[in-house]
């Protein structure tokens, strides 16, 4: 078995059905396995997936989270290579035997990600370098945005380009800090080496945490834009904004907590307050009742999860 391609999903639907449909279209020249790991989905995605019978259903009862998921589908997985895969992607290249023959030919390889595009067509960033507190403090007060103003992108790309994905191109095959986990595919040896994914990281930074753990065991992760997937971002995680964008901040507390200085962590944590009470001011005096609404429910998580560390 050359890959095991875990899939945990979330209320997908159609979209896990469109992802099942392109890995049985595209990856025939090899040979693989589907492990589908439903997070109590309330829509059609069990269906979805038993009506496959190349896929091994794992049906939970509960919301384990998407790192949780992943290392379930690991316990069951046989391939030489286990590939995670977004069940809101669809895989568009061809090319799978010769991207995992190059994958294997690298020995200091322990992980690859492929490029990512919108179903617009337009490119999505999947390679990025470790954050920073530069990185975060521009995430809090929303300065990216600011930052990828045209003229202003042009001018910033030369310097910014190792802190942004986004300033960085996309063209060619290279090694990255690390790669996003709608398309992260993994020597089992690194696997081994690294180690499972950290289960408190529920929704986010559990690919960071796990490519920095990788690095640290001298093994290197790869971008490779010559296979590319199709990606609808966040469409299960859209419902539910509030609870996402809490988890996203609580994970990038807990991953500074881990792997940076108590002076760093501290910051992170101011930096995060200020800046969720600073939009729930803004969206306040603009009276964009529904934004104020979902930065009063991240203070209150914040708070309450301030209480549990």
């Amino acid at each position: 078995m050359r890959v095991s391609v875990v899939i945990v999903n979330f209320n997908t639907g159609g979209l896990l059905e469109q992802c099942l449909a392109s890995i049985e279209e595209k990856f025939r020249a090899v040979s693989y396995e589907v492990i589908v790991v439903d997070n109590a989905s309330t829509d059609s995605s069990e269906e979805a997936a038993r009506r496959r019978k190349e896929v091994v259903l794992v049906a939970g009862k509960v919301n384990i989270g998407f790192a949780a998921g992943c290392n379930i589908g690991t316990q069951m997985a046989n391939g030489e290579s286990l590939l995670f895969l977004n069940p809101d992607t669809s895989i568009i290249s061809n090319e799978i035997k010769n991207l995992l023959d190059s994958f294997e030919k690298d020995e200091t390889a322990g992980a690859l990600g492929c490029q990512n595009r919108l179903p617009s067509g337009a490119i999505q960033t999947s390679a990025y370098n470790f954050p920073g507190l530069f990185q975060l403090f521009s995430y809090v007060f929303h300065l990216k945005g600011f930052l990828e103003i045209q003229g202003l992108r042009r001018f910033l790309s030369a310097f910014l380009g190792n802190s942004f994905g986004q300033f960085h191109h996309h063209r060619d095959r290279r090694v990255v800090d690390w790669v996003t986990g709608a398309f992260l595919l993994i020597k089992r040896k690194a696997w081994i080496k690294a180690g499972s994914f950290d289960q408190r990281f529920f929704l986010f930074c559990e690919e960071i945490d796990w490519c920095l753990r990788l690095k640290k065991t001298g093994m290197n992760v790869v971008f490779d834009p010559s296979f590319e997937i199709e990606h609808h971002v966040g469409y299960s995680s859209q419902k539910v904004k509030p609870f996402v964008m809490l988890e996203k901040q609580k994970s990038y507390l807990r991953y500074f907590e881990k792997h940076s200085s108590a002076f760093g962590y501290f910051f992170v944590r101011v930096v995060f307050y200020i800046g969720v009470w600073f939009w729930k001011i803004v969206y306040s005096l603009k009276g964009e009742k529904e934004l104020h609404n979902v930065y009063a429910v991240l203070a209150k998580g914040l708070s309450e999860h301030d209480k549990k560390v």
